[in-house]
């Protein structure tokens, strides 16, 4: 790399890199890692160069160099760092199951409420038709009693007007 543009450019492209790397979006392979970390010693190494540092003020020059190392710590996860990353990948599939499931389980409940609702409506009106038949059975009630009463008064009233022109004979 001869000049800053070059440097800037090819930064640019491994951080690219990295950041795909981290989310996912890239393969995670040896030979990837690797010609990774081989563009961060380029990087490294072309800041050691007395052409390119003249180029450049000291601050400048520290900056890029915590920018490169900053990419190499990234790259450089720890087992137990890479195997967490896994188990929360595994938690988000489950927790994307367990929200599935539970809005499965939320349309079914929106069903048997609905179910419950014409089972209620179904309920009411039955109800309703057992009070009309009950009021019309009790009406029939009362017309038989009235009317069995009034045949006993009938007989009655012809027992005795038998009984008063007997007895008046």
């Amino acid at each position: 790399m001869n000049n800053i543009n070059d440097w800037d450019n090819e930064y640019a492209r491994l951080a690219r890199v990295a950041s795909q790397r981290r989310t996912g979006m890239l393969s995670t392979s040896t030979a990837d890692a690797q010609a990774l970390h081989h563009g961060l010693t380029r990087l490294q190494q072309s800041l050691e160069t007395t052409a390119f540092a003249a180029q450049l003020p000291a601050p400048e020059l520290a900056r890029r160099r915590r920018l490169v190392q900053h990419l190499q710590s990234q790259l450089n996860v720890s087992p137990a760092l890479q195997q967490q990353d896994e188990m929360i990948d595994e938690l988000a599939v489950g927790v994307g199951r367990l929200k599935q499931q539970s809005q499965m389980i939320g349309e079914e409940a929106k069903l048997h409420l609905t179910l419950l609702g014409d089972m209620e409506d179904q309920a009411d009106m039955a109800h309703a038709g057992l009070t009309q038949e009950t009021q019309r059975a009790d009406q029939i009630k009362e017309r038989q009693s009235v009317f069995r009463l009034q045949m006993i008064i009938v007989g009655l009233s012809i027992l005795l007007v038998i009984l008063l022109l007997k007895g008046l004979s």
